[in-house]
């Protein structure tokens, strides 16, 4: 063969078995990767506008009339004599406490000691059996042990911000059935959680770039990237239908009165976790030695 043919033969060969230089039937990793995120970044953006409205909301300890909150079995009741003991605990290690009134007449809650100074919030809350009007007040201080609560002055409406000395008790009287949560007070700033939601979904295609492993002068089969594109749209259908589970769980906390701890990792975490997933399933196939 001559030296001629032989320049051409391997100059073809080159052409040919380099597909990262250009192959008329595949797609370009670069190419594909901006077409990916840009599907990806509108399916997102339809995710968090779903509960994004609900974490702006959160930030009042919202006024929701309509919203009936679930209730809890824990839920500890009052009792009718006023020179009971305490029946629950400021400094108990649980997130919230409820307290509930199932019945008409008077009813009483003495907690223990306090054994710091305490900021509490609390709250009426409206339940399917009872309404967040309902008749309770409160008074802290002196009122620890077996205190007669009749003859104490307790006027002071239940509130988002409550202060209980240290030595001191809190002491709760209802007149109509009533359901009251309180918990301790944290410095919790909705905008922290709306920034780190804000910086999960930035970081979600450093996430699915890092996972497909999709190389930008690599050309792979359009069959494998229609194929990724198909499941990046199912995965988000997944992450819409959490989405709305977010929604839900951000409007019982504000309405509530739990706190924001329950939903801000589930909240950061969805935009992360679906980027993996759907940098896993797309598994793009490089286009073969002939350039299809």
């Amino acid at each position: 063969m001559s030296k001629k043919n032989l320049l051409f033969f391997s100059t073809l060969l080159y052409v040919i078995g380099c597909t990262n230089v250009y192959s008329p039937m595949g797609i370009k990793g670069e190419k594909a990767k901006k077409q990916l995120e840009e599907l990806r970044s509108g399916l997102s953006a339809v995710s968090l506008f779903t509960y994004l409205p609900s974490i702006i909301n959160i930030t009042s300890n919202s006024t929701n009339t309509t919203y009936a909150c679930p209730t809890e079995d824990t839920a500890i009741s009052g009792f009718t004599n006023p020179t009971s003991g305490s029946n629950f605990d400021l400094q108990s290690p649980i997130n919230y406490i409820d307290l509930s009134v199932t019945a008409g007449g008077t009813h009483y809650f003495r907690s223990n000691e306090s054994s710091s100074n305490l900021a509490i919030t609390g709250k009426i809350l409206k339940t399917n059996d009872t309404s967040a009007a309902a008749s309770c007040s409160y008074v802290t201080g002196s009122v620890c042990g077996t205190t007669d609560l009749s003859g104490i002055s307790i006027s002071s409406s239940i509130s988002t911000m409550m202060f209980v000395p240290l030595g001191s008790c809190l002491a709760i009287r209802c007149t109509t059935p009533a359901y009251i949560r309180f918990k301790q007070y944290n410095f919790e700033l909705i905008s922290m959680a709306g920034i780190e939601t804000i910086l999960s979904a930035t970081s979600s295609p450093y996430i699915f770039e890092s996972v497909s492993k999709i190389g930008d002068d690599t050309y792979y089969t359009k069959e494998s990237f229609e194929k990724c594109r198909k499941e990046i749209v199912n995965y988000s259908l997944i992450e819409m239908q959490y989405s709305k589970f977010l929604s839900t769980l951000i409007t019982e906390v504000s309405t509530c009165n739990k706190p924001q701890s329950l939903f801000q990792g589930a909240a950061t975490s969805a935009s992360r976790l679906t980027a993996a997933l759907q940098g896993n399933a797309c598994d793009l196939e490089p286009v073969n030695f002939f350039g299809f």
